[in-house]
């Protein structure tokens, strides 16, 4: 008699790396709340726009509007409006009728130079942040309202970053002093590895692998057999040891003839691996 498989125990948050990259998000606040928010989309490489709430506007805000971190500062009392002020929305009758290039280029435009992918209010007046919170419901614009988890379609938690790599911790709004120390005691883990130089080695390999090696979509079996090849392959060695590798032969320069020479060396042995003692592996990989 067959057994049920055990569903995972619902607990937490779904947490995802979400792309914001180069769309518009809003924060409202001009505090140190509303400062980290922007610090945050900052690293991920968003258009921000600040409406400062009328408050005081703290001076690393200002500076970063100056040298064009912020895509626009606006010193000023929230307005209802500001949800929508870069909308021209093209509109459909029917979704149906999104079934083209020219129809998806137009949702395209919208997503990247219209509509905020995200809001985040950072005020100390309940009342219009709740406002606020309805106002992005009725428009399906996901928020974040500071210090109210019940009020938050996602949450800030406390990150670890090394440009590439980046660890978030989150307790799900329940304590995030307990977050930063975990996070703190993550990074203490990593001291003195270039952990932004391991990711960049293995997707540099992962990368090359995918243009020598192409596979069909529909090509199952070959896929995992990549994927599986990866995997193993990044199982060999350490951080450190990735983080330590110089895969980009040091002579490289335009017109890069000669780029992917060390990667070349380590993928011409798929399906089968090359060696995985550390020193083997540099020996037969770095070299003429």
């Amino acid at each position: 008699m067959s057994t049920l498989t055990e569903a995972p125990k619902p607990a937490g948050s779904l947490l995802l790396a979400f792309q914001v990259k180069g769309k518009h998000c809003l924060v409202i606040g001009g505090g140190n709340v509303a400062l980290s928010r922007v610090e945050h989309l900052i690293r991920a490489n968003a258009k921000i726009t600040v409406i400062t709430g009328g408050g005081n506007v703290c001076q690393e805000m200002k500076d970063y509007a100056a040298n064009g971190k912020i895509h626009k500062l606006v010193e000023r009392e929230f307005k209802s409006t500001d949800l929508t002020m870069y909308e021209n929305v093209n509109k459909f009758s029917d979704v149906d009728q999104i079934s083209d290039a020219a129809s998806f280029d137009l949702i395209k435009s919208s997503v990247y130079n219209e509509i905020f992918a995200i809001v985040c209010c950072c005020i100390d007046n309940y009342a219009l942040s709740e406002k606020i919170y309805y106002q992005c419901k009725y428009l399906r614009l996901p928020v974040n309202i500071a210090d109210k988890p019940p009020l938050c379609d996602f949450y800030f938690g406390s990150m670890y970053n090394q440009e590439n790599l980046q660890i978030m911790v989150s307790t799900n709004g329940k304590s995030p002093r307990l977050s930063r120390i975990v996070k703190d005691n993550i990074a203490k883990e990593f001291d003195g590895i270039d952990l932004n130089k391991a990711v960049e080695n293995l997707g540099l390999i992962r990368s090359r692998l995918r243009n020598l090696i192409p596979i069909d979509d529909d090509d199952v079996l070959n896929i995992d057999t990549r994927m599986n090849w990866i995997k193993t392959l990044t199982d060999f060695f350490t951080l450190k040891q990735w983080s330590e590798l110089e895969l980009i032969p040091p002579s490289s320069a335009p017109p890069y003839d000669n780029r992917h020479k060390y990667i070349d060396n380590i993928i011409k042995y798929f399906p089968d691996y090359p060696p995985s003692d550390f020193e083997e592996f540099k020996s037969v990989v770095i070299c003429d």
